[in-house]
């Protein structure tokens, strides 16, 4: 019996398949060769020794906080506490109501869930010409929205009607500049039923 005649029967009697499964089992032993040769390799990481220096980068500390105007808190603290005269008696059933300096990023309070109805908003700033209130429901469908300008140094009052669901309140000063002591304050009570 000769060689050619052998591999054909010892491999399932196909002429030449004894080749391919030659070339595939040298192409596995390649790829485990290699795959065994990468592990053995040491690759760096990010990790530092514990001993090493830490490194430094090239931004600085952040600048400290502004520090606040002695003159400007005060006020702030006066008009807080002439703000409740402006708004006037606190009324039952507030759900949700909010005081605070006006400067900056003025004043926000939210409400998670509040129920579908129309609401009063009253509203009030001092140490200011003047003072916005936003009420909304950002991102909402069919939310309601309501701004209302305010003029320093009385009350406002207004009405909005809201879907259910969380409600955003933030009261703003439309001019930036140094701290003047300006405050403002709301509070929202469901509208009085017939008004």
């Amino acid at each position: 019996m000769s060689l050619g005649k052998l591999q054909q029967t010892s491999f399932g009697g196909a002429p030449g398949r004894g080749r391919h499964w030659l070339r595939g089992a040298a192409l596995l032993l390649a790829v485990a060769a290699t795959a065994a040769g990468l592990a053995g390799c040491e690759y760096p990481d990010d990790v530092t020794e514990p001993t090493a220096a830490p490194s430094r980068t090239g931004r600085g500390a952040p600048p400290p906080p502004p520090t606040a105007d002695p003159e400007a808190a005060a006020a702030e603290q006066r008009n807080l506490n002439d703000l409740g005269a402006i708004l006037g008696a606190r009324p039952e059933g507030i759900v949700l109501e909010g005081a605070g300096g006006l400067g900056g990023a003025g004043v926000r309070k939210s409400v998670q869930a509040l129920a579908k109805g129309t609401y009063t908003v009253t509203a009030a700033c001092i140490g200011a010409p003047k003072g916005f209130i936003v009420i909304s429901q950002d991102g909402l469908r069919d939310g309601g929205k309501l701004e209302l300008a305010l003029d320093c140094g009385k009350a406002t009052q207004a009405q909005v009607d809201l879907a259910a669901g969380p409600v955003q309140a933030q009261t703003v000063r439309r001019r930036t500049g140094p701290g003047t002591g300006a405050v403002a304050g709301f509070w929202m009570v469901p509208a009085a039923t017939g008004s």
